[in-house]
Order: structure tokens, then sequence, then C-alpha cells
């Protein structure tokens, strides 16, 4: 364990004493007294998304909805309720309103900007696959650091009646499989938004400082979960960010998100001895 340690806080160490050139440079480049209108844009859209996810994007938020639905009929709500309320899966449905939101809230907002506001790439917002093996051996370092503890939690109470999120996963494989698609979706956002548009965003004008700005949310996101788990999404969001700043990809950082949380969810059924109930045999 030592060593993966040791690997990760080197890596760490070197991409934010390295990569800061960029930001100075853009700094001394602008005029006095212009204000950057790509910061005030970046972080006052985050502001209104983490906003909105709080208020509606919740799984229990669904009746959001009837918004939606209410045009096309005068039944909006028992439509809804089939769905959402059903006996067999309207967890499940809830789950995919939560990764749904997600998604649109982390990935098609932010797309929107770059697009149509900023005239940007999203290829300068951590969207190219790396060009380097190195990811993989990150990867591995961050997967040996993290592997340990979820099996040393999987046995607990409190770990088993919270993974997975969805606790009918083990009916069968195929609502396992579409259960870890929704969940991979909100990863996949949730990756984009904190260390793509975010660190990316406004690395220009913060350099590596935008990793720690970005880390600030991504911490609070996790208040209400234990504090063990908290307090790690501090160290998790600096590394994952070192990562994507040093990269300039989110790939490996979503990657390692996947991997994880599908590697809890195992662990926590295997540990309920529920595991090999999704083989028919």
């Amino acid at each position: 364990m030592i060593t993966p340690l040791k690997k990760l806080y080197d890596f760490v160490g070197d991409a934010l004493r390295t990569h800061d050139e960029e930001a100075r440079h853009a700094q001394l480049s602008r005029p006095p007294g212009v204000l950057d209108s790509q910061v005030i844009w970046v972080m006052v859209l985050a502001a209104v998304i983490l906003t909105l996810l709080d208020y509606y994007g919740g799984s229990g938020d669904w009746r959001t909805l009837e918004l939606f639905v209410k045009p096309f009929t005068d039944d909006y709500a028992r439509v809804l309720e089939n769905i959402f309320v059903h006996p067999e899966y309207g967890r499940l449905a809830r789950l995919a309103y939560w990764s749904g939101t997600t998604f649109i809230g982390y990935f098609v907002l932010p797309v929107l900007l770059i697009k149509l506001v900023l005239r940007q790439r999203l290829r300068d917002y951590g969207m190219p696959w790396p060009g380097s093996r190195a990811p993989f051996g990150i990867f591995l370092v961050l997967y040996l650091i993290m592997a340990p503890f979820v099996v040393g939690v999987a046995f607990t109470d409190s770990f088993q009646s919270t993974y997975p999120f969805y606790q009918q996963a083990d009916r069968s494989l195929l609502e396992f499989f579409v259960w870890q698609c929704i969940y991979a979706a909100q990863f996949f956002a949730l990756e984009f938004f904190y260390r793509g548009f975010l660190i990316h965003g406004l690395r220009h004008r913060f350099g590596v400082y935008s990793i720690l700005i970005s880390m600030i949310p991504y911490c609070m996101i996790h208040f209400g979960k234990p504090l063990p788990e908290t307090l790690g999404s501090i160290i998790a969001g600096i590394a994952l960010g070192a990562i994507t700043y040093h990269y300039r990809s989110i790939w490996p950082a979503v990657a390692i998100h996947i991997a994880i949380a599908f590697s809890m969810d195992v662990f926590s059924l295997s540990a309920q001895g529920r595991l090999f109930a999704l083989w028919p045999f």
C-alpha cells in the first residue's frame, strides 16, 4: 500500500509543480482592467447547475416531470406513478431519473455553454483520449489504493444497506447490467463537470489552483454520506483533478470512478451472499 500511495503523491506533486506556466502566461497577456468573461460564465453556470440539481435532481424529485407530461395527457399523475411507483421497477426508474438529470446538468448544459456561448471545442475540456499509456498505470495505482478500503467496509451494515443503490440489482443479470449503465452515465457526466468543465474552463486563469476550486463543490456533494467517504472525496478530488489536468483528459478519471463504483456493488453483494444469485446456474 505504501508504494502505490507514494507513486500517487509523487504524480500529483509533479503535476501541480510543472503545469502552471500557461496560466501565468495567460494572465500576463491579458490587458489590465479587462474582465475574464469565460471565468464568469463557467462559475455562474456551475452555481446554477449545482442549485438546480440539489432542488430537482434527486431520485425523489421525479414529480418535476409533471411539467413536461401534463401538456400531453390529463392523467399525467397516474402515468408517472405507474412508472416511478411501480412495485418492481419503480426504484430503478427513479434512479434513472437521477442519472438523467445529472447527465443533463453536468454534461448537456456545460456543452451548450461551451459550443454556443464560448464558441470553443469540447476537446479543450478534457474530452480527448489521453495520448500516452501512462494513465493506465495511474489507474492501477488508484484502484490498488481504493480496493482494500472497499473490501474492508463491505462487511459493515451501513455499507450493505447503501450499496448497491439499486438494491434489487441481484434479481437478474439484465437488471444488474441496466443499473450499471445508468450508474456509469452519471459518473461520466460528473467527471466532465468537475474535472472537465471546471478545471479546463478555469485553468487558463488559475492554473493548477483550478483543481482545488473544483475539489470544493465535489466534496460538498458528498455531505450526508459517511464521514470517511466525504473526507476521502477531498483526496480523490485532488488526485483525479491532477490526472485530468496533466493529461488534458477526463477518461482516466471516468474509468477509475466507474471501476470503483462497480467494485463497491460487487463486494457489497458478495458480502451479503447475493452475488451468485445473478447467475442462472
